[in-house]
């Protein structure tokens, strides 16, 4: 899959399932966004052959970055909440279960080797699929939330118009 596709699955799925909770803060969609892209980021691959030899797309590293990101939440004074750092760390394995379902993955690399994975998600589908996300994102923090706020305003309009009677 697409680096966007694996920026945005996380972020809808935590905006789905969270709604706007007070540790979701700020910038945390950006940060699951990205915890979500980083395999990619950090070891570019152009090829499934690529891929089954990125050390960024195994579960060692994976472990690697979780427990930095859980460490740094617990001795980080609230600058990243233990929630935030685990979205994260579920961005980044989202990650590799996609790689997984999109040509495979060899999940022990560098340290051993268990490849697992298949074509269940055609690569001719991987543009398209990109499309949908962002159209999806668009419509969940962008047209849904003014939806939101019209209805409330003429919520609020409609209890002053009765009160004035």
């Amino acid at each position: 899959m697409n680096t966007i596709t694996h920026a945005l699955i996380p972020v809808i799925c935590v905006r789905l399932i969270a709604r706007h909770p007070k540790w979701l803060g700020r910038w945390r969609l950006v940060q699951v966004g990205l915890a979500g892209a980083l395999p990619d980021l950090l070891n570019p691959h152009f090829s499934l052959e690529a891929r089954m030899t990125s050390w960024s797309h195994g579960l060692p590293f994976w472990f690697a970055v979780s427990t930095i990101l859980v460490v740094g939440s617990i001795i980080g004074r609230g600058r990243l909440s233990l929630q935030g750092a685990i979205c994260m760390s579920m961005a980044y394995l989202l990650h590799i279960a996609c790689d997984a379902i999109s040509g495979g993955i060899d999940f022990l690399y560098p340290f051993g080797s268990w490849i697992w994975g298949y074509y269940w998600v055609d690569p001719l589908w991987w543009i398209p699929l990109d499309i949908i996300l962002i159209l999806l994102a668009y419509l969940l923090f962008r047209i849904l939330p003014v939806l939101k706020n019209r209805r409330k305003a003429e919520q609020v309009g409609a209890g002053d118009a009765e009160e004035g009677v």
